[in-house]
């Protein structure tokens, strides 16, 4: 399963993507705070047939995984407990934030880890009225 983990720093969004084999296959930065620069990285995903994992806190502060579910990618979401007790057994918590992104996109090639994430629905726009 191919897919792209993300994690925020404070200079943007670093995104690793990881093949079948759970081998890097493209590091991104994306630097620009912007919907435009969210939806270019979704085409890239879309475009390799990757799927995004995502932190839990990262939902609400960021348009990613949104914008990710209205391009038809699979969304994965990873919560407390399991993502900062992964980070603290891996020694990855003062590491760079692309060794946390890597950590996310392998996470659904682990069945038993696969368990522990969440998958994130698309929710209906709520400002659409229903037809019936």
């Amino acid at each position: 399963m191919t897919a792209c983990g993300v994690w925020p720093s404070r200079r943007g969004l670093h995104a690793v993507l990881v093949d079948a084999a759970r081998r890097p296959k493209l590091r991104a930065f994306v630097p620009a705070d912007s919907r435009d620069a969210r939806w270019g990285l979704v085409q890239r995903l879309s475009a390799a047939g990757a799927a995004l994992v995502v932190d839990e806190a990262l939902l609400p502060a960021d348009p990613l995984a949104s914008i990710a579910l209205r391009a038809g990618l699979t969304v994965w979401v990873a919560g407390a407990p399991l993502l900062p007790s992964l980070r603290l057994a891996a020694g990855i918590t003062r590491s760079p934030p692309r060794a946390t992104a890597a950590l996310l996109a392998r996470l659904p090639s682990i069945p038993w880890l696969r368990e522990h994430l969440r998958r994130l629905d698309a929710q209906d726009d709520p400002r659409q009225l229903p037809l019936l």
